[in-house]
């Protein structure tokens, strides 16, 4: 199975079975990774079987991660936020989870999303990895191989959204060439990255 093709008019009109095919040999090939502290990851689409991994996931996050991942207080059952998260529109959505293998348990530590408009124009950015989990190198793998799905869904633009505080995901943006801006009334920061052949087939730097 090959690239979906860039162009956003071609891939609507992919068979969103074959788009989902596609997606997925990417993050086989590209979603293994070593952690700093030398865990090994898979990155991989997400199932609807990953509802329970995924509440865990979130039960291990501290109000300020999620703050800062969804920009606003979450007051709402975990069950249901990680129900919603396993379940993504395939037209608009697209979710890669990380998961770990120790002593033989499976284990989600985070999420990514690419969240696109209808046109595949442009599609938005967002990554939580667990606290326990953070400062270890995820945050870089999530955005490389979603920079990958992101060329190969036919994305033209990825964009981003994060509080000011979020000095971590800030970093790794900035390594990856995208560019970003800080509006002081809405109190956030944005940018884009515009994607081309390069963001699909150049060697990823390592993650941080």
């Amino acid at each position: 199975m090959g690239h979906v093709d860039s162009d956003p008019s071609l891939s609507a009109a992919v068979p969103p079975s074959e788009i989902e095919e596609a997606l997925r040999i990417v993050c086989e090939r590209n979603g293994r990774c070593r952690l700093q502290d030398g865990t090994e990851v898979c990155l991989r689409l997400i199932e609807p079987t990953d509802a329970s991994a995924c509440t865990e996931m979130l039960s291990s996050c501290t109000s300020r991660s999620l703050y800062y991942r969804y920009e606003r207080v979450i007051t709402e059952p975990l069950e249901a936020l990680a129900g919603r998260l396993c379940c993504p529109d395939p037209q608009t959505e697209v979710t890669i989870v990380a998961e770990t293998c120790i002593d033989g348990v499976r284990s989600v530590i985070g999420v990514a999303q690419l969240l696109a408009d209808p046109a595949h124009e442009a599609a938005e950015y967002a990554v939580l990895v667990a606290d326990p989990w953070q400062s270890k190198g995820l945050g870089g793998a999530f955005t490389d191989c979603c920079l990958r799905l992101a060329h190969t869904w036919g994305v033209r633009r990825v964009l981003v959204e994060f509080l000011p505080g979020n000095m971590r995901i800030i970093r790794i943006l900035e390594k990856r060439a995208f560019d970003l801006y800080r509006d002081m009334q809405e109190h956030a920061v944005s940018g884009q990255k515009h994607i081309d052949g390069g963001d699909a087939d150049r060697v990823a730097r390592p993650a941080s």
